[in-house]
């Protein structure tokens, strides 16, 4: 009995799905017949189109042009054609593109858009194309390496602290783009938009580059192709201190008081930055050395300005100058006999005997009221023999000459006497 019902379930579900497939091919014929004797053609708009730009085998390829910041655009285009063939159209169905054509030189073109059906088979018509052109601009493509600056305006030392010179890395940076645009680019900068106070040694990665003209006018950064990569920044910091500058004398008189000496040492004190964080806030900087014969009050003396190798001059001072107060100063020249003479360090079994006579012209250099005082019996004519080891004969030393009873006078000059050492 269930053989029997199933059976004839089977046939009638095999009779009704036939029934169906019949009506549908029936349904499609009779679509296709009323769309070619009621309504052959119709028209239809197509929204959203994309269009392509393309140079393969364009005479813009040979002559090697590119299209120069060019964005990828859409069109709506309206068509017509036979109901059957468009009627279910939509933007993957056409193909629009740029007619590159007329491209064989630099410059900006009004190019037209081409639309066409993406079934080679199917016959329509373009009615309207909107927009119908684009403006593009072909230019010779090259690229060229520039020095890369670093940009960080908002980025500073603590207090106590300096900010040296900011460097980049990479320094270099290889842009790409049209050859008259490429012109146009003056400097190049990564820069740090941050804001930051800093103590230590510090270094801040970034992409952002910006481009700048001869004038200094901000470049469009979309009319060239920028490597993607990060750009490191390096700050390096540095501590300030305080050099208080001083100057060696040599050749003194023996006795001399150095503090009655009255100079002034040009940019004294100097502003030191170090990048030794740690040093003191204080250094004192010996400039050089001065013999004090050579001192006449009217000459000044130059130097060269010696700094460690961790320091720099916060001034950029290289060098400096000493110089002489001669107010209140004045000379005289005297004549010293050479009983007047004497020396020092003779060594042991050697004796010596003094072959000039008197000295003269000697030139003494001290207080107004001092020098006025000063007698020729007062000075004396001092020879250090102490490098004269076993020698003997004759020979000629410079003597230093000296006042006894006063401090704050010296002699200008050379004075050499003539001495011979004998056992």
């Amino acid at each position: 009995m269930e053989k029997i019902r199933h059976g004839k379930l089977h046939a009638k579900l095999g009779t009704d799905l036939g029934q169906r497939i019949l009506a549908i091919i029936l349904a499609v014929i009779i679509w296709m017949i009323l769309s070619i004797t009621q309504y052959p053609t119709i028209s239809k708009t197509i929204s959203s189109v994309p269009v392509e730009l393309s140079l393969t085998g364009t005479i813009a390829e040979e002559k090697g042009l590119s299209a120069l910041g060019y964005k990828d655009i859409t069109v709506d285009v309206m068509i017509e054609g036979m109901n059957y063939e468009i009627g279910s159209y939509s933007a993957n169905d056409l193909t629009a593109s740029v007619d590159v054509s007329s491209v064989t030189k630099k410059g900006t073109y009004k190019l037209d858009i081409d639309v066409t059906s993406a079934h080679s088979s199917d016959k329509l018509s373009i009615l309207s194309i909107t927009p119908e052109t684009v403006e593009v601009q072909f230019d010779s493509i090259s690229s060229k390496e520039f020095d890369l600056s670093p940009s960080a305006p908002n980025v500073s030392a603590e207090d106590g602290y300096s900010l040296g010179n900011i460097s980049c890395t990479p320094s270099k940076i290889k842009i790409t783009g049209a050859e008259n645009d490429l012109s146009n680019i003056a400097k190049v900068y990564a820069v740090v938009d941050k804001t930051v106070s800093i103590s230590q040694d510090t270094q801040i990665t970034t992409s952002k580059i910006m481009l700048y003209d001869k004038f200094d006018n901000l470049l469009d950064n979309s009319s060239y192709e920028l490597p993607e990569e990060e750009y490191t920044i390096n700050f390096p910091l540095f501590k300030k201190k305080t050099g208080n500058l001083t100057v060696d004398f040599v050749n003194t008189p023996p006795g001399f008081d150095l503090r009655s000496l009255s100079y002034k040492i040009s940019n004294d004190p100097i502003s030191i930055l170090t990048t030794d964080l740690d040093d003191d806030d204080n250094e004192d900087i010996t400039i050089g050395t001065i013999a004090l014969n050579e001192v006449d009050l009217s000459k000044d003396f130059k130097f060269e300005l010696q700094l460690a190798n961790s320091e720099i001059s916060a001034d950029s001072i290289q060098s400096v100058k000493v110089s002489f107060d001669n107010k209140g100063y004045t000379s005289k020249t005297f004549k010293i006999p050479n009983s007047q003479f004497e020396v020092i360090n003779l060594p042991s079994g050697k004796k010596v005997d003094f072959d000039t006579a008197q000295l003269t012209d000697v030139t003494i250099i001290g207080p107004e009221k001092i020098i006025s005082e000063l007698k020729a019996k007062d000075l004396k004519a001092q020879i250090d023999l102490s490098d004269v080891g076993n020698s003997t004969g004759s020979m000629i030393k410079n003597a230093t000459i000296y006042a006894k009873k006063y401090n704050n006078v010296w002699c200008y000059g050379n004075n050499e006497i003539q001495i011979t050492i004998s056992k």
